[in-house]
């Protein structure tokens, strides 16, 4: 898109979401992540907040345009500035579209490990303040309806949605991600020596480029390191 208005001479003032690709590429990346694995990832604090601002200016850009060529007051010695306009805005679609993918494939997996969330500090430092507020409300929501149509049927004992039943302390009801599935996965950047079995012995050196079917969870870290993408 940036060639493109580049060729017809709008470079001057355009914003760098149209010149500098990384924050989209980020952005995608992230939701290849987050759809395929159950793992909770870590939330995208940075990022998402660049793209929104991003997302703002953009649009407050695209305003001033409009505005300036309602009053016959055209930037740049009043060029047409129709294509900027387009060109602005289905680049404010597509990172629409990527943040509300990454949102709603994030929600999706808190909403089905939600017990286990609101059970681990760990992954509750990996979800942001929304995300949690959501969980709680789906937790008691979803926990209330079970225990009126179900639970309060059932003998005291079994009256509890994170155990089998009372008369154990082990929490055997809380769902958990499976980090021992094959995945797809290209490493974006060099990772050195990996290990790609769950003994540890046999090592693999992983370049960027390389594209591999292994065990989530042992590639885990180079995907929470952003060294690495699942396809």
């Amino acid at each position: 898109m940036a060639d493109v208005l580049g060729s017809l001479g709008f470079t001057q003032d355009l914003p760098d979401d149209l010149v500098e690709q990384d924050d989209f590429t980020l952005l995608a990346n992230a939701v290849r992540n987050e759809r395929n694995t159950q793992d909770i990832l870590e939330y995208k604090h940075e990022l998402v907040e660049r793209v929104q601002q991003r997302l703002e200016d953009q649009v407050n850009r695209v305003d001033t345009w409009k505005d300036a060529g309602k009053s016959n007051r055209l930037p740049e010695d009043d060029i047409d500035m129709s294509v900027p306009i387009l060109c602005c805005t289905l680049n404010n679609n597509r990172f629409r579209y990527l943040l509300k993918a990454y949102w709603r494939a994030r929600l999706q997996k808190i909403e089905r490990f939600a017990t286990l969330i609101i059970d681990s500090p760990e992954l509750q430092r990996n979800c942001s303040p929304k995300e949690l507020q959501h969980c709680l409300q789906y937790f008691v929501a979803v926990g209330r309806c079970l225990k009126e149509v179900v639970l309060a049927r059932l003998p005291e004992e079994f009256q509890t949605l994170v155990q089998e039943s009372q008369l154990t302390d082990a929490r055997d009801m809380l769902p958990a991600p499976r980090l021992d599935r094959c995945v797809f996965v290209k490493i974006t950047k060099d990772a050195g020596h990996v290990a790609v079995d769950t003994e540890g012995q046999k090592l693999v050196d992983m370049k960027a480029g390389d594209i591999y079917i292994i065990q989530y969870q042992l590639v885990r870290r180079l995907v929470q390191q952003d060294m690495a993408v699942l396809i």
